[in-house]
């Protein structure tokens, strides 16, 4: 979402509720209010939520909930964010970055409802982030501090070390969302793995990612319509679309800049699954 001020925010939300109301009066989706999963969409900022969005805005039953992106961060009160959860009907799917918290899980266990939670190489993460701070949602304070800094290494150094009421640091990020991945109630699905040759993935690996969500979610859907869900998946339409790709930080950055970055957070890539080279 490419937004210069508060009024073209506001103009991008109004088109995809119109989106989103039209999309829940389609035959399967009306269906789905009956027999479809309640599910929440979580990753972490800038991992490719929109990759499954554009997936669930696919799949037989489902549609969006209406909400906004659900943000819960540990240093604030949630309590009443749960409410969000609570209120989740079936055939419904609620996008979100929320760092672990067990109120979440136990809420969403007496809601009866899925958490399906993206993750993507922490590398380009940081390089998504900071080309939407500093390129696309220019309203953001994290904008203005971004902008004072040079080079792209004294950037990246502002987003690591974070700024009181700005930017929280990347690393602790990163370690408030990484106990989502071993929680046996949540099916965690690789960003790589999701988005297919288009974005320089693999068809297999995309087709099983696919397959595993939704067999998670007990919904039931013909091979041929799985592969046409497959095919559609991948889209340099969405509002916060960068590059779309893996591992972009090997083209983007120098040496110096990878050799800083993955000894800064050589423990949470690992953590993350994920290869230093």
């Amino acid at each position: 979402m490419k937004a210069k001020n508060q009024f073209q925010k506001y103009k991008y939300y109004l088109v995809k509720r119109k989106e989103i109301f039209f999309h829940g009066l389609k035959k399967s989706q009306l269906l789905g209010r009956k027999t479809g999963p309640k599910v929440i969409l979580n990753s972490l900022p800038k991992s490719g939520t929109h990759l499954l969005e554009t997936l669930f805005f696919q799949l037989p039953l489902m549609r969006h909930c209406g909400a906004k992106t659900l943000q819960i961060e540990l240093q604030n009160p949630i309590e009443k964010k749960l409410k969000t959860i609570s209120n989740l009907k079936k055939g419904q799917f609620l996008l979100a970055h929320m760092q672990f918290h067990q109120s979440i899980i136990d809420t969403a266990k007496r809601n009866d409802t899925k958490i399906i939670h993206l993750i993507r190489d922490p590398r380009d993460v940081i390089l998504s982030h900071l080309n939407y701070i500093e390129n696309m949602d220019t309203t953001q304070s994290s904008h203005k501090y971004i902008k004072q800094f040079g080079s792209r290494l004294e950037k990246l150094e502002a987003i690591v070390e974070g700024k009181e009421n700005i930017l929280e640091p990347f690393p602790e990020v990163l370690r408030k969302f990484s106990p989502w991945l071993d929680n046996e109630a949540v099916l965690s699905i690789k960003f790589e793995d999701l988005i297919g040759p288009n974005g320089g993935g693999d068809r297999a690996k995309q087709i099983h990612a696919v397959r595993d969500i939704v067999t998670f979610l007990n919904i039931e859907i013909e091979e041929e319509q799985l592969l046409e869900v497959c095919n559609h998946i991948y889209s340099p339409k969405s509002s916060t679309f960068n590059k779309g790709k893996i591992g972009n930080w090997k083209q983007v950055l120098n040496e110096q800049e990878q050799d800083w970055l993955n000894n800064i957070i050589k423990s949470e890539i690992s953590t993350y699954q994920y290869s230093l080279k």
